[in-house]
């Protein structure tokens, strides 16, 4: 009977394979595949920071005092030291990266009528977190970056940084072309930052092109010239109405990724920590600049101009004053703005790109003030995404323009300072245009004779981790690179 019952189970089973005898082990409440919406949503909220202790170290305490938009009277000397520089890689690589490269191949293999569109918003949203992590590193896993899974690769080579731009910008392409024939994506409200909308997609994808490309003025003018002119021609942003950001919850709970990091960077630090730099409100306050109210106040919230006074970069003075001015990038009056946005590129920026384009090649109009002007203005107009303490008047606005007319013969000068002033809060992007341009002229803190010779740090240093777990990698892209030092330059910041 033993034999007979076990002679009927195989034939039961050998017989039954064709017959969705398999579907009987999957869990239909399950899904093998998470939605891809789902995992956009993931990917958006953490290319922010995963949390706001790694945002804090590497945005707030090392980049915003490299460019001199703060000073962290806590932490002098930090930011010419190697610890802070670990958090980008290390979060990124294990949340976004991992996500969207699994996104990716998952849209890849979609039969899905909206997968043509859903894999090109996915693809922008790939380049913009692999930008961040290059334009901070120089030469990082890319091609071979978050394959543990799809592919066993758990120790990736590292990609050179020319070869990562040639890449980016064929995807940026080719994304913008399938995005202009109006395919349906099936994101919707899960995109957090454009809802699904096509078109503003399209823009944000040739206005990422148009920031790539003018990295490249230095060490390759013909291609930069060439993916300005395409990126121009492909609609670039249009109006504040085409900022890329994030909008994060109301909320001052920091266990996760849905509090603005930069927001609860800032409130954690005691006020007499984090300081507004003497030369980036002395550049505000010689040009009577509206914004000083904006982005400053004093300890008890008291936004007049006349009461801000920024503090020096080597004074390393931790007491307590009201003349001494708090962070306040929430709006005017000192009140905490817990869904402040968080920005990835705004038109501000855009239009000053535009700006330089039309001086250097006579593109984009070859207006350059024209340009200039607005985004100075759009600059300015921004800030009322913060909330009504943000609003600046168009008569303060012009008022300044008037003031502060531009000039044809500082033209690259005027376009980068302001730019500086403009991507107050993104570390990373200030840091870069600030390397490519070379605007404004800053000073290196004292304490750099003693760390880096001297010199303002170029680029963040590969985490300790990755020198542990793998060697052999980092060891190779140290030397293509040439070195892995805060002073390392990487392939388009050149002299």
């Amino acid at each position: 009977m033993k034999k007979i019952l076990i002679i009927l189970i195989m034939v039961f089973v050998t017989g039954s394979c064709d017959d969705g005898f398999d579907e009987i082990n999957v869990n239909p409440t399950k899904p093998t595949q998470l939605d891809p919406s789902t995992k956009l949503t993931y990917t958006q909220l953490y290319t922010g920071g995963s949390s706001y202790v790694a945002h804090l170290f590497y945005n707030v305490i090392h980049l915003m005092q490299n460019v001199q938009h703060l000073n962290n009277t806590s932490y002098i000397s930090f930011v010419y030291k190697e610890g802070s520089t670990e958090w980008l890689f290390e979060e990124q690589y294990k949340t976004t990266v991992k996500s969207i490269v699994d996104l990716e191949a998952q849209l890849l293999e979609s039969e899905d009528p909206t997968a043509e569109a859903d894999l090109a918003i996915a693809r922008i949203q790939k380049v913009l977190i692999f930008s961040r992590l290059t334009d901070a590193y120089g030469d990082i896993p890319y091609s071979e970056a978050g394959k543990g899974f799809l592919e066993g690769i758990r120790f990736p080579a590292y990609d050179k940084q020319s070869d990562i731009y040639a890449d980016m910008l064929s995807l940026l392409e080719s994304s913008s072309t399938t995005l202009s024939q109006g395919g349906p994506n099936s994101y919707g409200s899960a995109d957090l930052m454009f809802g699904g909308d096509n078109e503003k997609w399209q823009k944000f994808s040739n206005s990422l092109m148009l920031r790539l490309a003018m990295r490249m003025v230095k060490v390759d003018e013909s291609a930069a010239q060439s993916w300005a002119t395409k990126a121009i021609n492909g609609g670039v942003m249009e109006s504040n109405s085409d900022i890329a950001y994030i909008k994060y919850e109301n909320s001052s709970n920091d266990g996760g990724p849905n509090v603005n990091p930069l927001t609860k960077s800032f409130t954690s630090r005691a006020p007499t920590q984090v300081k507004i730099s003497k030369t980036f409100l002395d550049f505000l306050q010689e040009r009577n600049d509206p914004r000083i109210s904006v982005l400053s106040s004093t300890v008890d919230g008291d936004t007049s101009p006349e009461l801000q006074s920024g503090q020096d970069i080597n004074n390393p003075s931790r007491g307590i004053a009201n003349s001494k001015p708090n962070i306040n990038l929430f709006g005017g009056s000192g009140v905490v703005v817990y869904d402040a946005p968080y920005f990835f590129q705004t038109y501000a920026e855009v239009e000053f790109m535009l700006a330089e384009a039309a001086e250097r090649w006579g593109i984009a109009g070859g207006d350059v003030e024209f340009h200039y002007n607005a985004g100075v203005k759009s600059a300015m107009e921004q800030l009322s995404m913060y909330g009504e303490g943000g609003i600046i008047s168009q008569e303060s606005i012009d008022t300044y323009l008037v003031e502060n007319p531009f000039v044809n013969g500082q033209a690259l000068k005027m376009i980068n300072e302001q730019y500086w002033v403009a991507t107050f809060g993104n570390g990373l992007e200030t840091f870069s245009n600030w390397k490519r341009s070379g605007y404004p002229n800053l000073e290196p803190i004292a304490v750099a004779d003693l760390l880096t010779n001297g010199q303002i740090p170029r680029r963040f240093v590969y985490p300790g981790s990755e020198k542990l777990n793998n060697p052999a990698n980092v060891e190779a892209a140290t030397d293509q690179q040439g070195g892995d030092e805060l002073t390392t330059r990487m392939w388009w910041d050149v002299n």
